[in-house]
């Protein structure tokens, strides 16, 4: 039987709940062709809430979705960009190639045969264009398909442009969205610094796209949908939601545990639960750590403890470690993405890992 609360997977319209309020407000920037900039914490359900609103408005939109966590080149950027057109082309294969054909300079288009599915689909073929041809090409088509139907196009983990040193992105793409078509750019990531400074004063992307952040679900909205699929009491349910943080994945994972269970929910099941959870990661967890140096392992274990008050001379003394040593290793530890910032309070973005270092490390 198919899990009610999926963690490993993008969740469907039967086992996606809860933001209903944020559905309407991309939906609302969807018809009205405005800019967004949508930024939470991982592992909050952003690429869910995204995905699940485009399959609300596929049929009156053209909804085209990019990931670009993984790029390490601007042409990679592009490459994904046509790749997403192509895909959100739908209906009869020759003539979405004989369309996108037409609209494409240089990109040629080819049909694809999957042998496990059966199913037929397209793809661009890129020979060896510049990225500057490469958003050429693929921005001439989204306008001419914008004249047809509004577009909606999610850009997630937008925050990966910023390692891209020798082209400024940014910039190109503010040169196209500057062009008076129907097309609303949802741009989605969790570094909420970086995501910041490409939008600042004096950036390409001031001003193009209004803030959104996306909190936690509501923990009524979970122990709503919840309660059709488990006997558990609001709360149990808000005894999950402290323990997580109120972090979606998480939640998930012990919701689905739980539900595998079927014993007597109680606070004494979840909390063996969670413990299940860290020993199946701890050998992850501890290789990681392994790899800090001695004071980034020092600060990595402080953080998970305290949280807050990081440089106060009790928590300083406890490991032994200085103030201009605590903020050079949490910096490291920043850089290399173990843990994150905002308004100048560093956490740990993984509440598995934080829950890990709690428990583990601080015994």
């Amino acid at each position: 039987m198919k899990t009610p609360f999926p963690f490993e997977y993008i969740a469907d319209s039967n086992s996606f709940y809860g933001r209903k309020e944020e559905i309407e407000t991309l939906v609302s920037h969807v018809e009205n062709s405005t800019n967004v900039l949508l930024f939470s914490k991982r592992r909050m359900g952003k690429s869910t809430l995204i995905k699940n609103t485009f399959s609300k408005i596929e049929k009156k939109y053209t909804v085209i979705y990019i990931d670009i966590f993984n790029i390490i080149t601007a042409q990679d950027f592009a490459k994904l960009l046509l790749k997403g057109i192509t895909d959100a082309q739908k209906g009869d294969i020759t003539k979405s190639i004989k369309w996108l054909s037409s609209l494409f300079k240089r990109t040629r288009i080819e049909p694809t045969f999957d042998a496990t599915t059966g199913k037929m689909g397209i793809k661009p073929v890129i020979s060896d264009l510049t990225f500057e041809e490469l958003m050429e090409d693929a921005f001439n088509a989204l306008f001419e398909i914008s004249k047809k139907k509004n577009i909606a196009l999610a850009i997630d983990e937008f925050q990966q442009i910023s390692t891209i040193k020798d082209v400024k992105i940014d910039a190109i793409l503010r040169k196209y969205m500057q062009e008076p078509y129907n097309i609303s750019y949802i741009f989605s990531g969790s570094k909420r610094n970086i995501l910041n400074s490409l939008f600042s004063y004096k950036s390409p992307l001031f001003e193009m796209a209004t803030p959104m952040i996306l909190n936690s679900i509501d923990a009524n909205e979970i122990y709503t949908y919840s309660k059709k699929h488990l006997k558990v009491s609001k709360e149990l349910i808000n005894y999950i939601y402290k323990i997580s943080d109120g972090e979606t994945k998480l939640i998930q994972m012990v919701l689905h545990k739980l539900f595998l269970e079927k014993k007597k929910i109680d606070e004494a099941l979840i909390d063996n639960i969670i413990s299940e959870i860290l020993v199946t990661k701890n050998d992850h967890y501890k290789s990681l750590f392994e790899i800090f140096s001695t004071n980034q392992k020092k600060a990595f274990k402080l953080l998970a403890k305290y949280k807050k008050e990081m440089f106060s001379n009790h928590v300083l003394k406890e490991e032994n470690i200085n103030r201009a040593s605590m903020q050079s290793s949490l910096k490291q530890l920043y850089d290399k993405e173990f843990i994150d910032r905002e308004d100048d309070i560093w956490f740990i973005p993984d509440r598995t890992f934080e829950l890990w270092g709690e428990r583990v490390l601080n015994q």
